[in-house]
């Protein structure tokens, strides 16, 4: 399976990409890219978990929401994903997704980046380029200076 991030910084936010085999693991990845620009969990081991289902229109929409969850994760109750596994539903529910964000207070992971604030509509894209799930999104950050609590 051929799946990868990265991330570019900017003056005011960050631009992250993700790509991978399958629309799943490419949406796992785009989580990693994002954690990774504000946070150094290295062995970090979870102690809890989030799980979200998600019905969004379309494939842009899933990706704005799963990593607006990331930051909202951060900002409210305080935690940080370390690990994110994505299932597709059938049946019934076909057409939603479900996403487990295992997670770690944030006191318990190296910062070393401004905490992401808000991740912009514009310019998000997130679908099949040849014969891969490709996404792109662009994440406002707070200044370096001021992490999350």
């Amino acid at each position: 399976m051929s799946r990868g991030h990265r991330s570019v910084p900017r003056t005011a936010d960050i631009a992250l990409e993700a790509w991978a085999d399958s629309r799943e693991e490419c949406l796992a990845e785009a989580v990693r890219a994002l954690v990774e620009t504000f946070a150094d969990i290295g062995e970090a081991v979870p102690d809890g978990s989030v799980m979200i289902a998600l019905a969004e229109e379309t494939d842009e929409g899933l990706l704005g929401a799963l990593l607006d969850e990331v930051v909202y994760q951060v900002e409210v109750p305080g935690r940080v994903a370390v690990d994110v596994s994505i299932d597709e539903r059938t049946g019934v529910t076909r057409g939603q997704v479900e996403m487990r964000l295992a997670t770690v207070p944030v006191g318990t992971v190296g910062h070393v980046g401004g905490s992401p604030t808000a991740v912009a509509v514009l310019g998000l894209r997130f679908g099949r380029e040849a014969g891969m799930w490709h996404a792109h999104v662009v994440v406002d950050v707070y200044p370096r200076d001021r992490t999350f609590r």
